[in-house]
């Protein structure tokens, strides 16, 4: 059989320079369109069942100038790290890597006729369909179409247990396309508020109302973006004066939280250079006060408590801005409600330095338990949080 590699699958990307050897199949990721935003990929290899194939991904250099820091102290993308690979789309592994400042390589034999390679793991349209119709088969969870993007895919928001007299949490994930982290989280945090016999579930949802934007950039997930809606925007740079032409997905969440009501906000993303998952308060916006440290604490040391994969302590990367970016949408509320907590949420892409599992790394299973371990922040914050309804 010939060896074939396609980027023609949900939210793929990858250009393929030559593929003739199976010992030197060589790669470029492309940028998104109209940035230079690098680092996705995600594509199918056929034809290569018991065939030692090496991959060389070239142009990391220049993909590098695409980051958006050049943090002293941290690792680039593609250091101590490999690819996800996966033989039916659910179980994933790692394999390792090498880089040399130039190309990034790997060897692999697949076992199958087909496998997967990609950066982490993808959380395609059909899982974000999967995960909704789901919390629909609950009588208390409704949904809303709260939008639509740049090229008309809906946005929506899932509320659990509305109620105008309770705390309003909201959780919102992949901006960032790439940063399917976020996906896999929301499904085990989904997976236990819909357990009726979880108690810890059941009294969160008593005590609160819970909304969840899962996908907040459908279009970047569909067409295989690192971080940019279709019309190139960075949503998260977009939260202060958002454009209705080319960030709608923001104007959309943002208008919903300022009619709605908000008291906590978790903004879920992923870095590809940490090795832990950190979380860290909007403390530099205009009208932060101090009071709002000990919400924080109280649900950073309850997340410590419930999940050895948090490990508090972390500085924030490369030092706390001493400007916050309102464009961003963590500070924007932080700024927008300034009795609410705001939280950012960074995973790894990597692993934990804490407790590493070097067989996957960090992955989709360990994604879904932390988003299970999140029940019990969200319970022990709702007593500090200040309410303005």
């Amino acid at each position: 059989m010939t060896i074939a590699i396609s980027s023609m699958i949900p939210s793929g990307r990858i250009d393929v320079l030559d593929a003739t050897d199976p010992a030197a199949i060589r790669l470029r990721v492309p940028g998104d369109p109209g940035s230079d935003f690098v680092g996705w990929y995600n594509f199918r290899v056929s034809g290569a069942k018991d065939v030692r194939c090496r991959f060389t991904i070239e142009g990391c250099r220049a993909a590098e100038a695409g980051r958006l820091t050049g943090r002293e102290g941290y690792e680039d993308q593609w250091t101590n790290t490999g690819p996800l690979v996966s033989t039916d789309g659910h179980t994933w592994r790692r394999v390792p890597a090498e880089y040399d400042g130039e190309t990034f390589s790997f060897e692999l034999t697949p076992e199958r006729d087909v496998i997967q390679i990609a950066k982490f793991a993808p959380f395609g349209p059909e899982r974000d369909a999967a995960l909704i119709a789901r919390a629909l088969t609950d009588p208390g969870v409704r949904l809303e179409e709260i939008g639509r993007s740049v090229q008309g895919r809906p946005i929506d928001r899932l509320t659990f247990d509305a109620d105008a007299e309770k705390p309003v949490l909201w959780l919102v994930a992949r901006q960032h396309p790439s940063e399917t982290q976020g996906g896999f989280l929301l499904e085990g945090l989904l997976e236990r508020l819909l357990d009726p016999a979880d108690a810890g579930a059941r009294v969160l949802r008593e005590s609160a109302e819970i909304n969840i934007v899962p996908n907040a950039n459908p279009d970047g997930s569909a067409l295989g973006h690192t971080r940019t809606n279709a019309a190139g925007a960075n949503l998260n740079r977009e939260w202060e004066t958002p454009d209705p032409e080319r960030a709608p997905e923001v104007v959309a969440i943002r208008s919903v939280m300022e009619a709605r009501g908000l008291d906590f906000f978790l903004d879920c993303h992923a870095d590809q250079e940490l090795h832990c998952n950190f979380i860290w308060p909007s403390e530099n916006v205009p009208g932060w006060r101090p009071e709002r440290r000990a919400p924080f604490e109280a649900f950073e040391a309850a997340w410590a408590a419930a999940s050895p994969d948090y490990e508090p302590g972390h500085p924030y990367p490369g030092g706390c801005p001493e400007s916050p970016d309102l464009g961003m949408a963590w500070n924007w509320v932080g700024s927008a409600f300034p009795h609410a907590l705001s939280v950012l949420l960074e995973q790894p892409f990597k692993d934990v330095s804490a407790h590493p599992v070097p067989e996957t790394g960090w992955c989709p299973a360990r994604a879904h338990a932390f988003g299970r371990s999140l029940v019990g922040p969200l319970l022990a914050v709702l007593p500090h949080l200040e309410r303005t309804r």
